[in-house]
């Protein structure tokens, strides 16, 4: 498995992405018609980020106790409130400040903004629309909030307002626009257009290894599979985003691991993968039982091809106990580098593995059959096969081990056949004829399967692969007879 298709799951880091609320220490509203903001437990942070939180607690309080302290004055303190907490990503605390603050002062724009952010960062996007769209009409002419705007258009499918936003930052934010109209275009079925601007967009941003898919799936519509399956690899988590002062002035406000925690992940979003190591471990170094940092430090040192270093730090969260998602991409270092003893341990306490990683899922399989579980071995290939039904060497494993199973149980010679005429139809090699051979052989159609083998022979030779030509040639006698099951 080289590393061209060993890609980090976005999903890996939203296990750790979103802290658990400490016992909540509410601050009663101030007037009618406010909320209270659920602020967390200082003794239950760690000192920095308690002293900190403490410390704005009695800023806010100072304010809020004024004999006539005004609307803007107590909608300022409520907005500097949300963004220490949303900082810190207390979602809550965050969204309750920043409502108060806006129901203070409705033209708030920058309270406006981060709520709209916090929405987006938790997946509320019908919120996260309102917030940004009343930003917007307080300042028509930011072109942050039209960009942030225009993401969640996109991203509730609503693409005819967000294709007329992504035109008018085409200019202002090129990456983003071009990347954004790309995908309007690929989900509106044009493909070239989709291709020529996701194209585009990768050249000035080539960091943003999200927009491997979506080239990957216009190509796919174009019918260039080789390209397709190209772009797909080299997919990863980094997308396009704006420039946002307002939302980056939030790391300001960090301190201790959680603020390196924080900053780690932003920099491997943005593909800032030095930046990235150096937080994750300056977070170890102040926390030095963090199962948190040792996955960050993981995935980006396997991102920066480093796999033995990754494979160490990950092995110790995993034995702390960490998602499946870890787990999988754990498994598929483990293998890289033949660690399969160690694999099949992480493999033991992992309850379901992804199937976006071709490489694992094949090695993965190999595994379980060299330890005679076959079943389990034709299971994650069958469930990988569902999720993406066009991954040839997947589709290829799955028929030969659904034709030629030791366990005799667990053939199914017609569907190996479909899958295996499926797979040379778009790929008229030798490997891919062999297979239909074994398929036919399965179903005792032998003098069929003969003819097959002989055509991956000629295949081979068309190659001019003599090495495999001259292994099949050797294999044709055995599918002359009248019993030829493998």
């Amino acid at each position: 498995m080289n590393r061209s298709m060993f890609r980090v799951p976005g999903s890996v880091f939203l296990a750790f992405a979103i802290p658990a609320l400490c016992q909540a220490q509410e601050i009663a509203p101030v007037r009618p018609g406010l909320v209270a903001v659920p602020m967390p437990a200082p003794d239950d942070l760690e000192p920095a980020v308690s002293e900190q939180m403490r410390a704005q607690r009695m800023m806010f309080e100072s304010v809020a106790a004024r004999a006539r302290v005004s609307d803007r004055d107590l909608a300022a303190a409520y907005h500097a409130l949300g963004r220490l907490c949303h900082a810190y990503e207390f979602f809550d605390a965050a969204e309750a400040a920043y409502t108060n603050a806006i129901a203070l002062a409705p033209r708030d724009t920058a309270s406006l903004h981060l709520l709209g952010y916090l929405y987006q960062q938790i997946g509320r996007f019908d919120n996260a629309l309102a917030s940004y769209a009343q930003a917007r009409r307080t300042t028509p002419n930011d072109s942050v909030v039209r960009a942030r705007l225009a993401e969640i258009y996109l991203r509730v499918n609503r693409l005819a307002e967000a294709r007329e936003l992504f035109q008018e930052l085409f200019e202002v934010f090129p990456a983003l626009a071009r990347a954004g109209l790309g995908e309007i275009a690929l989900r509106e079925g044009r493909f070239s257009e989709a291709v020529q601007l996701l194209e585009d967009a990768l050249r000035r941003a080539p960091h943003a290894t999200s927009l491997q898919y979506s080239l990957g799936m216009a190509y796919r519509g174009l019918g260039q599979l080789e390209q397709a399956r190209s772009h797909l690899m080299k997919r990863g988590p980094t997308g396009v985003r704006p420039a946002d002062p307002v939302v980056d002035s939030l790391t300001t406000l960090l301190r201790g691991e959680r603020a390196q925690l924080k900053l780690g992940r932003q920099a491997f979003q943005a593909g800032q993968l030095e930046e990235a190591r150096t937080a994750f471990g300056k977070a170890l170094e102040v926390a030095p039982s963090s199962a948190e940092a040792r996955v960050g430090l993981g995935m980006v040192l396997a991102q920066m091809g480093r796999d033995r270093e990754a494979s160490e730090y990950l092995m110790e969260a995993s034995r702390r106990g960490t998602t499946d998602e870890v787990n999988t991409v754990l498994i598929g270092l483990l293998l890289k580098q033949s660690r399969s003893a160690e694999a099949f341990e992480v493999l033991s306490r992992t309850s379901s593995v992804g199937a976006d990683d071709e490489g694992t899922v094949l090695g993965l399989s190999i595994l379980l059959a060299d330890r005679e579980r076959f079943r389990e071995a034709i299971d994650l290939l069958e469930s990988a096969h569902r999720e993406f039904p066009d991954r040839v060497r997947i589709t290829t494993t799955l028929a030969r081990m659904l034709a030629a199973s030791p366990d005799r149980s667990l053939r199914d010679g017609a569907r190996a056949l479909t899958l295996a005429m499926r797979t040379y139809e778009s790929d008229r090699s030798a490997a891919h004829g062999e297979t239909v051979a074994m398929a036919l052989a399965e179903l005792g159609r032998c003098s069929e399967a003969a003819t097959w083998m002989q055509r991956a022979v000629a295949d081979a030779e068309r190659d001019r692969d003599t090495t495999t030509a001259g292994r099949l040639r050797v294999e044709i006698p055995r599918y002359n007879g009248t019993t030829c099951r493998p």
